[in-house]
């Protein structure tokens, strides 16, 4: 399963019980967890939020924009079978099928993703930023980076352009010394599809 720990031997699964897990696990100085309860309970709460909108709904965008020429060239038995080895994702992929999500599923994507970033840009005013919860960045800012990061590797960034305080943050998350190795040559989309290099260039 994809993602997947295999710290020592203990296998921990799921993005956000592994981000957790490592927060515990490291030196009390490079804590992305609030010692204040009250902070440490908006921070769950964000990343159930985070769990239920960004994460799932970038997926269609994902596919529709990214994987689906990969897909369009499979037979459909060789379609069926990949669906088939990826258990956890086989009823999205089947949903999807060779021919992508149709639009009233990309509009419903794109409206959840919206309304992220307005939740982002409404935490970011209430907190001061210049993260989630303030001046300090914690593992709800983590959660949602990746999901961010394909949005604007999709050629979505003008999505929030109407939102400066997310660019501000956006901005910030990216100049932070982790972002660099996290996502590190040949790990965005553009650099391993050429329709969205293209896309790229042409926008």
């Amino acid at each position: 399963m994809v993602p997947t720990l295999d710290h020592d031997g203990n296998i921990v699964i799921d993005s956000s019980v592994i981000i957790e897990y490592l927060d515990e696990i490291v030196p009390q100085t490079a804590n992305f967890t609030p010692r204040d309860p009250v902070k440490r309970a908006a921070m769950r709460s964000l990343m159930r939020f985070i769990d239920e909108m960004p994460a799932a709904a970038v997926r269609v965008p994902t596919f529709n924009l990214a994987f689906l020429p990969r897909f369009a060239a499979m037979s459909e038995d060789e379609f069926l079978a990949f669906a088939e080895s990826k258990p956890l994702r086989k009823e999205f992929m089947l949903a999807m099928g060779r021919k992508g999500f149709p639009e009233k599923d990309m509009d419903a994507a794109m409206q959840r993703l919206r309304r992220t970033y307005e939740r982002m840009d409404t935490e970011l005013e209430k907190s001061g930023g210049p993260w989630l919860l303030g001046s300090d960045i914690t593992l709800a800012d983590i959660a949602v980076m990746p999901a961010i990061v394909r949005m604007s590797d999709l050629g979505q960034e003008t999505a929030w352009q109407d939102l400066p305080r997310l660019q501000r943050w956006y901005e910030a998350i990216r100049a932070h010394p982790a972002f660099e190795p996290t996502f590190y040559p040949g790990s965005l989309l553009t650099e391993r599809f050429p329709h969205l290099r293209e896309r790229a260039k042409q926008e």
